[in-house]
């Protein structure tokens, strides 16, 4: 059975999605509990994993007397499916590699026709100068804000709310923001929640994943703030990046739509908070 988990890994499963599809096979239909007690999987997990299984079309779901029912989809159609979703995403990370090719290739012809340094390009790591530059960026947007918002956090969110409502607030700026949920409690989830209404009540368009691969805002298609994980230790890292290029921008922008295009709606993600009471 594990060689078998194991190759489904190699076609696009996780490790716990493979467990759980082998045992929904040996069953007609079972519930999240049904999954928790004959799997490793914890009840608050396997509705997470099962909802993944379902978007990779080898489970299907249906509601049953009041409770959500998973069957799994016939192998053959199954394998199919998950050939079908690899085709998928290696289109879209073509796509994406050749606009990101192109903007890349745009800041190269850039440099080589300017003999004064990287002006664009500006490098802080102290916490204090990031919040006030990230204010900066937030009271000068004048047409979009796009982010994506993980740890750790440079300013507080009560602040970022504040500023944020003062900015929407009159005016017709698109902002749109994917907040990341990874490792939060029960509890958590609950403080998180009410956090994202307050941003959606605020003006702003919110939605949430699991895991995002880095923090990004991106302001008017010109200027983009980032900070990515330390190298050696592979943690969040506070050290941020602000490049004001156009070209650049319009690449991370392109990026911000694929994870928008997958990610929960605040309805969705309440929904699978209550799903894990």
């Amino acid at each position: 059975m594990n060689e078998l988990s194991d190759k489904l890994q190699e076609l696009g499963l996780s490790g716990r999605e493979a467990e759980i599809y082998i045992a929904l096979l040996k069953k007609k239909e079972m519930t999240a509990p049904d999954i928790a007690r004959i799997t490793s999987v914890t009840r608050t997990k396997s509705y997470e994993i099962l909802q993944n299984l379902v978007k990779k079309r080898v489970c299907n779901e249906k509601y049953q007397n009041g409770s959500k029912v998973f069957s799994s989809v016939e192998p053959t159609i199954a394998i199919q499916n998950l050939l079908a979703v690899y085709e998928e995403e290696l289109t879209k990370k073509k796509v994406l590699a050749e606009q990101v090719r192109e903007a890349l290739a745009e800041l190269h012809r850039t440099k080589e026709h300017k003999n004064e340094p990287l002006d664009y390009i500006e490098v802080l790591s102290d916490v204090k100068q990031i919040g006030e530059r990230w204010m900066n960026i937030l009271k000068n947007t004048r047409r979009e804000l796009l982010a994506f918002t993980k740890p750790p956090y440079a300013t507080s969110w009560e602040d970022n709310l504040e500023a944020l409502a003062a900015l929407l607030k009159g005016n017709t700026i698109v902002s749109k923001c994917i907040y990341e949920y990874k490792g939060l409690s029960p509890e958590q989830l609950k403080v998180f929640t009410a956090s994202l209404e307050a941003f959606q009540g605020a003006g702003e368009e919110v939605r949430a994943t699991e895991e995002l691969p880095l923090k990004v805002v991106i302001s008017d298609e010109t200027t983009t703030m980032l900070a990515l994980s330390d190298r050696i230790s592979l943690r969040p890292s506070i050290t941020t990046m602000i490049i004001d290029h156009p070209s650049f921008a319009k690449a991370q922008k392109k990026m911000f739509e694929s994870y928008w295009a997958n990610a929960l709606t605040l309805e969705e993600f309440k929904n699978m908070v209550a799903n894990l009471q």
